[in-house]
């Protein structure tokens, strides 16, 4: 796609003269008119500059792309674009690129992308919290530079060996009173702006609205393949009601904020990239991220030891038969044969394996 583009220094100047021009006006006495000319044409060139180094930003560092100036046409219908859609569109296609191997630079809102991986993996920056920050700003001001970086290795041996404890799942709950979550956010499908459009798929990060993380439904059935924008433009005006997540999709809330249901963390780490190792790894891929926490809430909870049950049910199947509790030859003396020859094998299996090989020490 051919786009228009213009230096930044052009738009400087367009900023500059009018505003001159604007001033000059006012002096001379000149009409009302004229002098809103020179005004809204200078803040269209001062809105665009922020916009295309913002949310709009793109890998040069010295043009704008002059298409979004559609964008402020109208000035007093500024405020009702729906700016955040936006950036998430810009900011996933960016990602989408930065995932190929040939690709070596970001682009997009970088801001709100730095924003968020502070927020939620606090220990992988060396970002500070700004000790004047409080709430009711911007939640990006949180964040001050700290002394230098560390190596990109860093970065990855960090994120191989993340625990749960170390991701803040739900960082913006004392922000909520300055931006509160609007309902439309649980919306699930396509957005777009311009020619660019993204899939927006709320049900995969539950946790971060604070509620139990199942296995999502495939994104197909949220956002439709092939769909083209005049489409994506029609669900979002006509059927954006019947796109929500439902209140029974959303499923529990969390009573630790790791909280998913059984099977989740199995169909991840099938469908994921969940360690990043070199080819030549140096050494065993790390435990689970999260084993270390289920197993302490399993204990705090005193979850049953099924290998325990499982004897505890033999031993007694055992018992009833050698005592002559139930007479040979009846349907209930046959189940519980049934029961034993079942039992024997999968115990006999588990003592053989534990005698063969190590356990796994989850306490290292």
């Amino acid at each position: 796609m051919n786009v228009l583009h213009l230096k930044h220094s052009d738009v400087e100047d367009i900023y500059s003269v009018n505003h001159g021009l604007a001033d000059k006006a006012v002096a001379e006495g000149k009409s009302a008119h004229e002098i809103k000319l020179y005004r809204d044409r200078s803040i269209r060139a001062f809105l665009l500059f922020l916009v295309c180094c913002t949310i709009f930003s793109n890998k040069s560092s010295y043009y704008v792309d002059v298409v979004y100036l559609q964008y402020f046409q109208y000035l007093s219908a500024v405020r009702e674009w729906n700016w955040g859609a936006v950036a998430l569109v810009h900011l996933q296609h960016y990602l989408d690129d930065a995932c190929l191997v040939t690709v070596n630079q970001m682009a997009g809102y970088m801001s709100l992308l730095q924003g968020w991986i502070i927020s939620h993996f606090p220990g992988l920056s060396v970002w500070a919290q700004d000790p004047i920050y409080s709430e009711g700003m911007p939640r990006n001001a949180k964040f001050v530079p700290g002394a230098g970086h560390r190596e990109p290795s860093s970065y990855r041996n960090s994120l191989d060996n993340i625990q749960t404890y170390d991701c803040v799942f739900s960082p913006y709950d004392d922000h909520r009173h300055v931006r509160p979550l609007i309902n439309s956010c649980w919306f699930s499908g396509w957005l777009r702006c311009g020619n660019l459009k993204a899939k927006h798929l709320p049900e995969r990060v539950l946790r971060q609205f604070k509620h139990v993380q199942g296995i999502p439904r495939k994104p197909d059935l949220s956002a439709t393949p092939g769909m083209s924008l005049c489409e994506i433009d029609r669900v979002f005006m006509e059927e954006l009601d019947l796109r929500m997540i439902a209140e029974e999709m959303r499923g529990q809330a969390v009573v630790s904020a790791w909280d998913h249901e059984p099977g989740y963390m199995t169909w991840f780490y099938k469908v994921s990239h969940p360690v990043m190792r070199p080819v030549q790894a140096p050494a065993s891929p790390p435990r689970p991220p999260n084993l270390e926490v289920l197993i302490e809430a399993a204990e705090a909870r005193n979850d049953p030891n099924m290998l325990q049950v499982c004897r505890g049910v033999r031993d007694e199947v055992e018992r009833s038969l050698r005592e002559g509790e139930v007479v040979e030859g009846t349907p209930v003396h046959g189940t519980l044969r049934r029961i034993l020859n079942l039992l024997n094998p999968v115990l006999t299996c588990r003592r053989l394996k534990r005698g063969r090989g190590r356990r796994y020490n989850t306490r290292e």
